[in-house]
């Protein structure tokens, strides 16, 4: 027990320095694409490139508030530049000076959602278990998978219309498990998968049950009782 004790604060450290790490090569990716953008950003070249994106916990910068607008599921989505994988959040004063309302912004980043969402396999969805559960499984490929979960069609023809619990651990993970998984076991899954990445989310679960998609996170605490 001393020896595993001992390893505790290795792995610690070991974790801490792969976000670090993953942080820096993202944010250079990001330095990247950027640098190949036209500048400012025309309306004309973000559009098509424009996707809806389950808001992060983050703070804004200074003077650079994000643009966010609550979904029709209830989370807040946030509006990311695709630059070949990675995004650029749209912030107030861009919008401003494309004279685009969170609202025009929401439907032009849906159509382009449906459209690529359109383009994935059912095939992509990986399937596993575990403690003797079945779960299945849409991760990094697309890096917006969470996304989906604004579309209740693409979410259907990916997982089936059965009944089933759904989670965004991370902006590129969405998790489909049985609806009546134990609740223990379908929050460890969820908080191991949350910390695989430090694009993770924190979203309450959601349910798809009789072909209607709810967010927990809508549900007041003690509205059962």
């Amino acid at each position: 027990m001393l020896f595993t004790d001992r390893l505790l604060p290795i792995r610690h450290a070991t974790e801490v320095l792969r976000r670090v790490a993953h942080t820096a090569r993202r944010q250079r990716s990001l330095e990247r694409a950027a640098r190949t953008m036209p500048k400012p950003v025309p309306w004309d070249w973000a559009a098509p490139r424009l996707m809806p994106l389950l808001a992060r916990p983050c703070f804004d910068e200074p003077g650079l508030p994000v643009v966010r607008r609550a979904s029709d599921l209830g989370p807040a989505v946030e509006f990311g530049i695709d630059l070949g994988g990675v995004f650029l959040i749209v912030d107030e004063p861009v919008a401003d000076r494309w004279e685009c309302s969170a609202d025009q912004l929401m439907a032009r980043a849906m159509t382009n959602l449906r459209r690529r969402a359109a383009r994935i396999e059912p095939g992509q969805v990986g399937t596993g278990a575990m403690s003797g559960w079945p779960i299945r499984l849409l991760q990094d490929r697309p890096r917006w998978a969470s996304s989906l979960l604004l579309d209740l069609d693409s979410v259907t023809r990916l997982f089936g219309p059965g009944d089933q619990l759904l989670a965004a651990p991370t902006t590129t993970c969405l998790v489909s498990l049985p609806i009546d998984m134990p609740e223990r076991i379908a929050a460890t899954i969820v908080v191991d998968l949350e910390g695989t990445s430090h694009e993770s989310l924190f979203l309450d679960p959601f349910v798809l049950e009789d072909g209607v998609l709810t967010w927990g996170g809508n549900v007041q605490d003690g509205a059962d009782d």
